[in-house]
């Protein structure tokens, strides 16, 4: 089986590693993670609609799955920023 991955980078451009990345993403406002795992979810599910469409019914149940897995972080974050509502404003409150 051939590993042809190479439209799928290993990294973000800027960071040297996974580890770096994340570490910057925990570091956001908490509305802004919540506004990443939601865009990560909206990604995840079209993907999957696309998979689905070429036929790749395995893989289309798999990141549908992971959009589902994302949704429910995008939650627990929604209650985190319900905790820490008081300490910080939400800077997306007029876009969303």
């Amino acid at each position: 089986m051939i590993n042809n991955c190479s439209k799928h980078p290993l990294n973000v451009k800027g960071y040297d590693s996974i580890d770096v990345l994340a570490e910057e993403i925990s570091k956001l406002n908490y509305f802004s993670n919540r506004k990443l795992y939601k865009k990560l979810a909206e990604i995840y599910k079209a993907q999957a609609e696309e998979d689905y469409k070429r036929g790749r019914k395995q893989l289309s149940s798999n990141l549908e799955k992971l959009a589902k897995a994302f949704e429910s972080v995008v939650k627990e974050t929604e209650k985190v920023c319900k905790s820490c509502a008081k300490h910080l404003q939400n800077p997306y409150k007029n876009s969303e």
